[in-house]
């Protein structure tokens, strides 16, 4: 069974849907990470689930409990915000135990509660301290610790590392993942970092405009995306596509004369290929030729943007290392079969159905 339900939620502001019949189940004990460019509806879902919001029409049910009509208080879940939403003129010990006061909680159990937390989020020598006086990692930790602390095994996070440096979100994922991992809490974790949803959760909802675009694990997001916007969002760079023209039997890249893919049944088609699948080589060999436009230095790697004939957009490849090359001049770009991915050009989505009939492009084509 479920820990957490929604069937069927939609929430509207005005004219703008911005929950359009979502449903999904989450498992107890999974980390969810509800991903998406901003306004896509991640946050007012996360409210919506809070009771923050309320749903237009749908049901949330958790532990097979009907929440829909509950106030937050009534549904055993914690949340920690985007701003952290500590009191500024409360210690460290006062924000931890506001909750427990609010709610009424027995004050007998108060001090070992708050005990337990302050070692665990290693808040111990910050108890008497203002939240002014925290960095914003300690101050991140006391939202956390306060979220904690109330014992429901259901928690929401809006963003919560959104306004730390990229050194102290890299660690803080980690403590993050481990505590959810210790305490084997719920977890719905609002992000448009496709970074830390990829690297913490076990299950990802891509949200797009509103609807839920794939649900589905980290690995299978990257590798069998259902849609070019879920190609294109996860995996940096976005995935290159490369819209295909139908001439006679064939659906070929730009002006090249052999076909991709020699099917008529649909007639606009893209081709997918991720820039780390792709390898330079010599002019003239590989599957295409192009012509460089830039490149990038980023470190590990270098991203090479390349012109391919009779194509609007360019081609981006990434090469391991640091990589030095002649803007204007040619390079051979060659890819694996298995490397490709067939989208509908009129409505986005995969054509799995369609990708057993690829060909290899084994000749070459002159730049124009």
């Amino acid at each position: 069974m479920s820990y957490l339900s929604l069937s069927n939620i939609t929430k509207t502001w005005g004219d703008k849907t911005a929950l359009d019949n979502i449903s999904f189940e989450v498992q107890e004990g999974d980390f969810v990470a509800l991903l998406g460019p901003s306004g896509c509806g991640k946050s007012t879902l996360l409210r919506t689930l809070a009771g923050l919001e309320s749903a237009d029409s749908g049901a949330i049910a958790i532990q097979q409990r009907d929440v829909t009509a509950l106030p937050p208080s009534q549904r055993k879940l914690s949340m920690v915000f985007q701003s952290y939403a500590l009191f500024p003129h409360l210690s460290v010990r006062e924000n931890l135990l506001f909750g427990l006061r609010a709610r009424g909680e027995d004050k007998q159990h108060f001090a070992s509660r708050l005990a337990d937390i302050s070692k665990l989020m290693e808040l111990e020598p910050l108890l008497d301290r203002l939240p002014s006086q925290l960095s914003g990692g300690q101050q991140q930790r006391v939202a956390l610790g306060r979220a904690v602390i109330a014992q429901n095994k259901l928690c929401l996070m809006d963003e919560p590392l959104s306004n730390l440096d990229a050194k102290l979100r890299q660690s803080m994922r980690r403590e993050i993942r481990a505590l959810q991992r210790k305490l084997g809490l719920t977890m719905l974790y609002v992000t448009h970092d496709q970074t830390e949803a990829m690297s913490m959760a076990d299950k990802i909802i891509l949200l797009n405009d509103g609807r839920i675009e794939q649900h589905d694990t980290p690995d299978n997001l990257y590798n069998n995306p259902a849609s070019i916007f879920a190609a294109q969002f996860i995996g940096a760079p976005p995935m290159n596509i490369l819209p295909l023209t139908l001439k006679g039997d064939g659906h070929h890249i730009g002006n090249a004369p052999l076909p991709v893919l020699s099917d008529r049944q649909e007639t606009v088609l893209s081709l997918g290929i991720r820039a780390e699948e792709i390898g330079l080589c010599a002019p003239g060999s590989g599957n295409l030729t192009g012509q460089i436009i830039s490149y990038e230095y980023m470190g590990a790697d270098t991203l090479v943007v390349c012109h391919l004939p009779a194509l609007q957009e360019p081609i981006t490849v990434k090469t391991p290392g640091m990589q030095r090359f002649s803007e204007g001049s040619l390079v051979g770009l060659q890819w694996d079969e298995r490397a490709q991915y067939l989208f509908s050009s009129s409505n986005g989505e995969r054509c799995h159905h369609r990708e057993h009939a690829f060909q290899t492009v084994t000749q070459q084509y002159a730049i124009q």
